[in-house]
Order: structure tokens, then C-alpha cells, then sequence
């Protein structure tokens, strides 16, 4: 499991307040504190935790294959975070070197949240890679997301550096407490970085914070070395227009990923 096997005291994946149990399915749940939150609604990014975490679980079951996300797109309603979100998974399509899966959040009242469809590639594991632990039952989940919760607001922990806001330019350091456990920086540490890029430009153009409820992610290159930085680009000129945010490795120059993102800003 990519998503799942961490240093419970360490990652930062694992200490964003989510557990997992399972009655006729795994269910996994995130209790919002106001560092996973921004302007008072669950970040995106979080969610995305949940939902790249939970779909992961759902198609991957073979030790001798990393099971990567390749395509990721969440939409989520920009409303005030509920007491807790919880995530059911639907695999849609599970192939020999490919699967794709959705994801639907709901509150404590039942009512819809979030939602996130995901495509997966399958990698051999080759010799020399990190090892990946057996995951032999949905009970097995339940012991992995145990971490103490993030003392500051996500993108603080994650030491991501502002650049230049207008330009949604901003960059992060590859540490180990941002990876998975085949060693590339963590999915969801990844979608971050792009909707603090997002904040930063919309907030600029505005003048008023944003809050990020769209994130289309393109995972084109395993971020292994960095650091990572943003370049952003506006594609339309009204509000609730789309921003593409591309994230690259400074040290190689290469593409890392490609993200659509879209942002509303608070009146």
C-alpha cells in the first residue's frame, strides 16, 4: 500500500486526524480541526487524502505491485467543515495494469461533500525498492492512520514557501515526512502544493482569500528529489475561472504535474 504504511509519529499524511474502520466495507473517516481547513471549510487536499487513500485500498492487492495514482480529480462544496467526513469506495473498472475508482464523501448527516474519481497504473516492483508490507485485511487499515494530529495549518507543516503569490509561484522542499512508502512524495502533499499555489494567485488578483473546491491532478513523474516548485497559469479572465498549475522538479527542470484548479474567493 502506497497510502497507507507510515511512520505513524513522522508523516504528515498520517497525522491529518483520519481513521478507518469496516462493517460490510472499509469506511474511513476525517474529523476536521482547523489546521486541515482553510477559511473554515475542509482543504481539498485533505480530502483528497481520504479519497487517494481509500481508492488505493480498494484496487491494490498484490505485494509484488506499487499500485500508483495516475489521474485524480476531486470536487468539493464550499461549505463549513462538518463534525466528520466519512469515504466509501467503488471500483469502476480493475485491469491487469490499470484500475479506475470513485470515491464519495458524506457528512455526518448523510448529505454529500465531496467526490473523487481516480485512475491507477500498476509498477512491478523491482529490485533495491522499498518494501511494501502485506495488506491482508480491511481490519489491517485500522491500525495505520494513528498519528498525532498536525500542530499548525497543513501547508505550514509542509514548510511550502510563497515565492510569489500573484504568480502563484511557490515551492517545497521534498522531506521525508511528505512521502510514501515507495519513497515519491505523498499524492495528496502533492495536491496541496498546487492549491496553495491557487490560493496565493486568486487571493493576489482579488484581494480577499480563496478557498480551492476543484482539483483536476495529472501525475506525470514520481516526485523523488526536488525540490519542487510551481509555475501557474490563469485560463480565463472572470471570476471562478480556471488556473493551471504545473509543479517541477527545480534540481532536474523535469514536469512533475499538471493540475487544473479552481478557486472561489471569499466575499
Amino acid at each position: 500500500m502506497t497510502d497507507v504504511f507510515f511512520d505513524r509519529n513522522t508523516s504528515l499524511p498520517n497525522r491529518l486526524n483520519v481513521s478507518a474502520h469496516h462493517g460490510p466495507e472499509l469506511i474511513m473517516r476525517l474529523d476536521p480541526v482547523p489546521q486541515t481547513c482553510r477559511l473554515g471549510s475542509l482543504r481539498t487536499s485533505v480530502a483528497s487524502f481520504v479519497i487517494d487513500a481509500l481508492a488505493g485500498i480498494a484496487v491494490d492487492g498484490d505485494e509484488e505491485t506499487w499500485t500508483f495514482t495516475s489521474q485524480m480529480s476531486v470536487r468539493m462544496i464550499n461549505a463549513p467543515a462538518p463534525a466528520y467526513v466519512e469515504g466509501r469506495a467503488t471500483v469502476l473498472r480493475q485491469g491487469a495494469r490499470s484500475a479506475t475508482c470513485e470515491v464519495t464523501l458524506v457528512d455526518e448527516g448523510g448529505r454529500r461533500y465531496g467526490y473523487g474519481v481516480l485512475s491507477f497504473v500498476r509498477v512491478a516492483r523491482r529490485e533495491g525498492d522499498p518494501v511494501k508490507h502485506a495488506f491482508n485485511s480491511v481490519a489491517d487499515a485500522e491500525r495505520r492512520f494513528l498519528g498525532p494530529v498536525i500542530e499548525n495549518p497543513l501547508p505550514e507543516e509542509m514548510e511550502i514557501d510563497i515565492i510569489d503569490g500573484s504568480a502563484g509561484t511557490v515551492e517545497v522542499v521534498v522531506q521525508d515526512k511528505l512521502r510514501n512508502p515507495s519513497g515519491a512524495m505523498q499524492g495528496a502533499m502533492v495536491a496541496c502544493v498546487a492549491e496553495v499555489a491557487a490560493e496565493e494567485m486568486i487571493s493576489a488578483r482579488y484581494g480577499r482569500p480563496a478557498y480551492v473546491s476543484d482539483l483536476d491532478v495529472r501525475y506525470l513523474s514520481q516526485v523523488r528529489v526536488g525540490p519542487v516548485r510551481t509555475t501557474s497559469t490563469w485560463l480565463g479572465d472572470e471570476p471562478g475561472s480556471w488556473l493551471r498549475v504545473e509543479l517541477h522538479d527545480v534540481s532536474s527542470g523535469v514536469l512533475l504535474t499538471h493540475v487544473l484548479a479552481r478557486a472561489t474567493a471569499e466575499e
